[in-house]
């Protein structure tokens, strides 16, 4: 019985650190005029999701003492968090973190199925064979989205100008991609194909980490249409294909 009255004052607690921290703190500190190093809308959303992650935790924390496994809720923390703040900020390194802390426990515990880990090698796996045809259209010529697809200068110049063997080659890994995520679901594999997932798993995880400058993550330029681009959707794809790698390495 104590037990669940411990569960209810934390979950009470987390409601009133949401629900008063909206109304004392952050919508006052958001009317007035302040500004950090990076744009004012990002630094509001970084302040809500951070306040409010606290009482997710605090809710995960009261499940845990009401009897659900304590993976099973950590797990729940960290999938609702990532979420949270992949739909808040999509740029920010945080999501994918909390999705592959989640992802983790839930294999670890069985939660996750054998199905599961075999529907996302195929997702992916359609997923690279798309932007591989993606690539052969622009190597053939053309144009729509490569634009926002290349890095750009501070002074709005591509970083480079890719030509259409680039992009032949890269549609070629991503086909080759796409055939290291599909083999494992149909028949048992060489060390090889293992090899080749780690290899592209360490590249995506590059990927999305970036360069500190200009792509990933960690860039500092996020004023570029390529910047608005990558965090709106390439990041999410190169987060994606990583977990259909991972997924494909468990099978």
């Amino acid at each position: 019985m104590l037990a669940y009255a411990a569960a209810a004052i934390l979950a009470l607690t987390a409601v009133l650190h949401s629900v008063l921290g909206e109304g004392a703190l952050l919508r006052p500190l958001f009317e007035r005029q302040w500004q950090l190093d990076m744009p004012r809308w990002a630094a509001e959303r970084i302040f809500r999701f951070a306040w409010h992650l606290t009482s997710v935790a605090w809710l995960g924390l009261a499940a845990a003492v009401a009897g659900l496994p304590l993976l099973h809720a950590a797990a729940l923390v960290c999938v609702t968090s990532g979420v949270i703040v992949f739909v808040m900020l999509r740029g920010h390194l945080a999501w994918p973190m909390f999705l592959a802390a989640g992802a983790c426990m839930w294999v670890s515990s069985g939660v996750v199925s054998l199905w599961a880990l075999q529907g996302a090698a195929l997702v992916g796996g359609a997923m690279a064979l798309v932007l591989a045809g993606v690539h052969v259209y622009w190597a053939a010529g053309g144009r729509r989205g490569l634009a926002v697809a290349i890095p750009q200068r501070p002074d709005g110049t591509p970083s480079f100008s890719p030509g259409p063997l680039a992009c032949l080659a890269v549609a070629v890994a991503l086909c080759g991609l796409c055939g290291l995520l599909v083999w494992p679901v149909a028949a048992d594999v060489p060390s090889i194909v293992g090899v080749g997932l780690w290899v592209a798993l360490v590249a995506f995880v590059a990927r999305a980490v970036g360069d500190g400058r200009q792509v990933g993550f960690s860039k500092t330029d996020r004023s570029t249409p390529f910047a608005v681009a990558d965090d709106a959707l390439f990041l999410p794809l190169v987060v994606a294909l990583g977990f259909a790698c991972a997924a494909a390495l468990l099978l």
